[in-house]
């Protein structure tokens, strides 16, 4: 009964109209997998073994600012600051071992063009996005304000809903955010790319 009841008062809420969003400024959260996440492998053949670093997952928060230049189209800045580690791992005939060498920061910036499935005013929005921008990211050990970032340019894609009510929103998001892997000038044999999952909810109010 109490999941028929908060089905329906959903269904009413977006039912009511919501503002013209022509500007839409938020504060998000969420979370980061990344996948092809080892930056470093390090063979050795005389002792049968290899190092590797990688870089484990990670909370992420940030800010956004949308807006809607047409009915179905929009543009967004968005900043996200996450945290996440690196591993290092050694495993030689003798046996593995793994250590947690601290925490790796991360700043990310994109520009995004946000095509939405139905237009500005309507209280439920699904949409797809796409962009590009720049990720720093700083070695454990450096403050991640103090300009000693290595710095990668990348591109994102994805998806997600917006539910608006009246003057506020929210969001959710998913999205691979694709950098070359960091920390070439630090770590051996850094090759490829990095991607990074992106999932969050985002807190907006809306301005007409």
């Amino acid at each position: 009964m109490k999941s028929v009841l908060l089905c329906c008062a959903l269904g009413a809420l977006l039912a009511l109209p919501a503002t013209p969003q022509s500007l839409e400024l938020g504060i998000s959260g969420g979370y980061g997998a990344l996948s092809d996440n080892s930056l470093s492998v390090s063979e050795y053949l005389d002792v049968a073994g290899r190092d590797e670093y990688s870089i484990s997952n990670g909370v992420r928060i940030g800010a956004r600012m949308a807006f809607n230049s047409r009915p179905f189209i929009g543009h967004e800045i968005s900043y996200a600051y996450q945290h996440a580690g690196l591993d290092f791992l050694s495993d030689t005939s003798e046996g593995a071992s793994t250590s947690d060498l601290g925490a790796v920061k991360a700043h990310h910036m994109y520009y995004n063009l946000v095509a939405h499935a139905l237009p500005e005013g309507s209280p439920l929005r699904p949409f797809v996005t796409g962009g590009g921008g720049f990720s720093s990211f700083f070695l454990p050990g450096v403050s991640s304000f103090s300009g000693y970032g290595n710095t990668k340019f990348g591109y994102n894609y994805g998806g997600g809903v917006k539910f608006n009510f009246f003057l506020y929103g929210i969001r959710i998001d998913v999205r691979n955010h694709v950098t070359g892997k960091p920390f070439s000038d630090y770590l051996p044999n850094v090759t490829g790319n990095l991607n990074n999952l992106e999932f969050s909810v985002t807190f907006s109010v809306l301005l007409g």
